[in-house]
């Protein structure tokens, strides 16, 4: 008698739960539950095919800044503008596709976000010079006797604008040969200074659906030889960019919990509270 009623308890027991699971599965709570969780599963998939799209653009990005070479324009100002793509790459996949831009990454201290690696040239010819020189301020001093040699030290400015400008300092050394006839040689001419002023603009653009380096001037003579740079990728971001103040209960913690669950035993909604454990996920 005893093994029977325990077995009509058992099955009293098991029919409450089968009844619950049924009225759980057509409730409106097993609706909504099943509508958010496709809702989350669409969610991670577009995520996915947003990160595929993401790594093929940066995959056709880089390849053409291993083909690019570089762009020179003049703008409507008369700069020199020179570009060239870009890489968009971790930092971790650079040391792969352009050594040279990773080692002066890591030359560098802290994180770097971007990096461009340019090599310059400047180069006047006569012209150019007597285009720009000063002649108001060129200056040439006394002659100086040493012995049967004459030094003359002298100043001669080139300026282009109020931001680009040079100016080099010297003296010349000439020697008497003789006095009747008077012949004299020149013996030697040194520099003592040379100051350089040169406005360069320089940075990375979008333009035509491609990350752009590029670097402009309008110092006469300016030119560029080689320009490469890096943009690390923005998805890297977060990682470096962390909140330097740390606030009450982040990662992870215990504590008490209230959620909104299924009876099955009454077969309705019932709110659980209990202890739980939980992670911070968001940070304010």
């Amino acid at each position: 008698m005893a093994t029977s009623g325990s077995t009509d308890g058992s099955t009293s027991w098991f029919k409450k739960i089968l009844t619950g699971v049924w009225k759980f599965l057509n409730s409106r709570i097993f609706v909504i539950a099943l509508i958010v969780g496709l809702i989350l599963v669409g969610l991670g998939e577009l995520r996915k095919i947003r990160d595929l799209n993401r790594d093929v653009i940066h995959h056709e990005q880089n390849v053409s800044a291993l083909t690019d070479s570089l762009l020179f324009e003049r703008t409507k100002t008369g700069e020199l503008l020179v570009s060239i793509d870009g890489y968009i790459t971790s930092e971790k996949t650079l040391k792969t596709l352009n050594r040279e831009l990773w080692d002066e990454i890591q030359a560098q201290k802290g994180k770097v976000l971007m990096l461009t690696n340019t090599l310059i040239g400047i180069k006047q010819d006569s012209t150019e010079l007597a285009k720009t020189i000063d002649e108001l301020n060129v200056k040439i001093g006394e002659l100086q006797q040493i012995g049967d040699k004459y030094t003359a030290p002298w100043t001669i400015p080139h300026k282009y604008n109020e931001k680009n400008y040079f100016t080099v300092k010297g003296a010349t050394v000439v020697q008497v040969m003789s006095q009747d006839p008077f012949k004299m040689r020149h013996d030697t001419t040194y520099l003592t200074e040379f100051e350089n002023h040169i406005d360069i603009s320089y940075g990375q653009k979008v333009e035509n659906n491609k990350l752009r380096v590029y670097i402009l001037s309008e110092y006469p003579g300016f030119t560029v030889e080689s320009m490469e740079g890096v943009l690390i990728d923005p998805s890297e971001w977060p990682s470096i960019f962390k909140p330097t103040k740390r606030h009450w209960f982040t990662g992870f913690g215990v504590g008490p919990e209230l959620t909104v669950g299924w009876d099955f035993f009454q077969s309705k909604p019932a709110f659980v509270l209990g202890v739980g454990v939980h992670y911070n996920i968001y940070e304010w």
